[in-house]
């Protein structure tokens, strides 16, 4: 019986799977670029003659793009930032 307490034990400790995040560096001119071209997909859907519902299909699945995408941004300080300009020391 003390066994299979372990064995359910450690198959419940091993069970656990965290959520694998993926980071990507694009540029802010990609990123915008990439944003417009969803943008333009969704006026060009909405304006087709598709069945209402794969028009409603198309819009929403880029919506959820662009929510996930704006709510995950994050601006690189370190690559966005210029180098510091360091003033000279002022002789006494």
């Amino acid at each position: 019986m003390k066994n299979i307490l372990m064995l359910a034990g450690a198959l419940a400790l091993f069970s656990f799977v965290a959520d694998k995040f993926i980071s990507m560096r694009i540029a802010e001119p990609t990123v915008n670029y990439h944003w417009n071209n969803l943008n333009s997909i969704k006026a060009i859907a909405d304006q087709s003659n598709l069945p209402h519902s794969q028009v409603k299909f198309i819009i929403a699945s880029i919506d959820s793009l662009q929510k996930d995408m704006a709510r995950n941004a994050r601006l690189d300080s370190v690559v966005a930032a210029p180098a510091p300009v360091v003033a000279p020391a002022k002789k006494k």
